[in-house]
């Protein structure tokens, strides 16, 4: 059984099927009545499922007459959509940047495949617990070598993620 947090996003996108618009209004305590959850049920799932890599844009007002409008991001095609997430990943300090939430947004909206995903994902991962094992070793030599390891394995792994993008931007293109 799928739950609440899945359950109010399949709601959600229901309510965009629904609409004539991009958009839709929600009021927190409507929408925790009718799931009979608290309303940081509704928060935690609108900050998590329709964020701007999801391709949606949030407004809220708290209060009495408080509401949650969510806007659809209209884009020209996919290609734009490639190019926001190149521009968000050049311009984000590689150490925040969170590679598994960005592949799994590309799988879940049929950017990629399951199989592509796993591959990069597989590989990110890998690249990660490798440099676990650097750092280890680098505690016992040398402070300096540390930084240097991380800081190399961080534009690496950045390296990494903009050629992946970049060459399904440029996929879909000559599509």
């Amino acid at each position: 059984m799928n739950n609440m947090t899945d359950i109010i996003e399949k709601y959600i996108k229901e309510l965009f099927n629904e609409s004539s618009e991009n958009y839709i209004t929600l009021k927190r305590s409507n929408v925790a009545e009718k799931f009979d959850c608290v309303p940081s049920q509704l928060n935690y799932v609108i900050k998590t499922r329709f964020t701007q890599e999801h391709g949606f844009l949030i407004e809220s007002k708290r209060g009495g007459g408080g509401f949650i409008k969510i806007t659809k991001i209209k884009l020209r095609n996919n290609l734009d959509y490639f190019d926001y997430l190149i521009k968000t990943v050049q311009n984000e300090q590689p150490e925040n940047i969170d590679y598994n939430k960005i592949l799994k947004i590309l799988k879940d909206e049929n950017y990629i495949s399951h199989y592509d995903y796993t591959i990069i994902a597989t590989a990110i991962n890998s690249l990660s617990e490798h440099t676990l094992d650097l750092i280890n070793f680098a505690k016992i030599k040398d402070d300096n070598i540390l930084f240097e390891i991380e800081q190399q394995v961080f534009s690496k792994t950045k390296e990494m993620m903009l050629k992946f993008l970049t060459t399904i931007k440029y996929n879909k293109e000559n599509k």
